[in-house]
This record gives structure tokens, C-alpha cells and sequence, in this order.
């Protein structure tokens, strides 16, 4: 996958933070045009309560179809009035995002957490709008723990990514990349692992007897 590719997806994923979600079944990236509601008037946000959930559909570009898509849940929590009263306020648990406006999902974001303190626990992109994942991220507390990348575009995951929150030079919170493995032969098992300390790959393992596990390294230095 081309570095475009990714930072077509970032760029997307920035410029679209409207956003949205969902109190329905899981939306997957791709989904069909006949899947997306469309819009009723000529207000871009569309707003729509059903039950225990609520949906805002956001027209971006003026087409008279919704883009992008906020699903939150209703939850029941103190009016702070101090006598008791409850009061419905809205928890975001999806988004999804439209890029190329063909009226399929490109980008689907996952959120929990309590309304007003959501956080991200899952993205996943369609980078080529064929209506398949190509890239994965899972988050920890809001941090990027885990990203899986489909760098062949053939439907199978074949590099993974993973970091780490530790501190910068400063002594200031930082979160890492630490390890990257990849399947390099399609055959669903790693082979080759870059390890990284403090952002800068060091070393790299080779499995070069298929067992699943590396045992042949070479470190940067003495590559050069």
C-alpha cells in the first residue's frame, strides 16, 4: 500500500470528522448504496430518534444524500439538580464516512464510553473502494495499540503493527511504534519481524525454518 493510500485515508478520516455511528446492527466498510438512507430535505443534518438510539445523517456535499453517519445510544444519567431527575444524553458508538460520495462506507469508526467521554476502540478503511478492509486500527484508552494492513489488496492481512505509550526524550507521553511483523509469502503466517526502539527500527527477525517464530536476525547497523 502506498504511503498516498494511507494519508488519503488519514486526510479523509480528518476532513470528514462529522462523523458517525450506530445503536444498530455493526455497519462494515463497503456497505451497499441501497443501505444508506437517503436524505429528505435540504437541511444537511438529519437527525432521526428510535427507541434507545439516534442517528444524525450529514449531507457534506449538497446532493441531497447523507455522507456521513453518527450513531449514539441514549443514557440515562443525574440532572444535577439535586432531587433526583434524570436526564437522556447521547454516548457516540459508530461512525461512518462516505469519502468518494458513491454512497458506501469507506471509513467505519467504533466508540465507547460514557456521553461526553467517548473514546475510539476501532477504525477500519476501504483505501481502495473496492468494498473490502484494507487497514485495521484497534485502540487501547484511546491509543493506537494495533494496526493490520492489507498491503497486497487481495483480501488477506499481511503486515500488523503494534505500539506502545512510553516517553519521549522530554520525559512528555508518547505512544510508539514497537514491532512490525509481516507475511511476505501470502501464506497467513508471519515471517519476517522489524523491532523498533524508541521509533527507529533496530533489528529484524527472519523465520527461515517455518515454525512460526524467528530465528535468523540482522540489526540496522550492520546492514549499512
Amino acid at each position: 500500500m502506498s504511503a498516498f493510500r494511507i494519508c488519503l485515508a488519514s486526510a479523509a478520516a480528518l476532513a470528514f470528522a462529522a462523523g458517525c455511528g450506530g445503536p444498530s446492527a455493526e455497519t462494515k466498510v463497503g456497505g451497499a448504496a441501497d443501505e444508506v438512507p437517503k436524505a429528505v430535505n435540504s437541511d444537511p443534518v438529519q437527525t432521526e430518534t428510535s427507541g434507545s438510539g439516534v442517528i444524525e445523517r450529514i449531507d457534506v456535499n449538497n446532493d441531497q444524500k447523507p455522507d456521513v453517519f453518527k450513531h449514539y445510544v441514549l443514557v440515562e444519567e443525574p440532572g444535577g439538580d439535586g432531587k433526583g431527575a434524570k436526564v437522556q444524553k447521547k454516548a457516540l458508538i459508530r461512525k461512518e464516512i462516505d469519502v468518494n460520495f458513491d454512497q458506501r462506507f469507506d471509513i467505519v469508526e467504533y466508540y465507547k464510553g460514557p456521553p461526553g467521554k467517548e473514546v475510539k476502540e476501532r477504525e477500519e478503511f476501504d483505501l481502495d473502494f473496492d468494498g473490502r478492509v484494507d487497514q485495521i486500527r484497534k485502540y487501547e484508552d484511546g491509543d493506537l495499540k494495533e494496526a493490520q494492513f492489507d498491503l497486497g489488496f487481495d483480501g488477506k492481512i499481511d503486515t500488523w503493527m503494534f505500539y506502545q505509550k512510553t516517553q519521549n526524550e522530554e520525559g512528555k507521553p508518547v505512544n510508539r511504534l514497537v514491532e512490525r511483523r509481516r507475511d511476505t509469502n501470502g501464506d497467513g503466517a508471519v515471517d519476517i519481524w522489524d523491532y523498533y526502539v524508541k521509533g527507529n527500527l533496530q533489528r529484524t527477525g527472519v523465520d527461515t525454518n517455518g515454525d512460526g517464530t524467528p530465528d535468523q536476525f540482522t540489526r540496522v547497523d550492520e546492514k549499512r
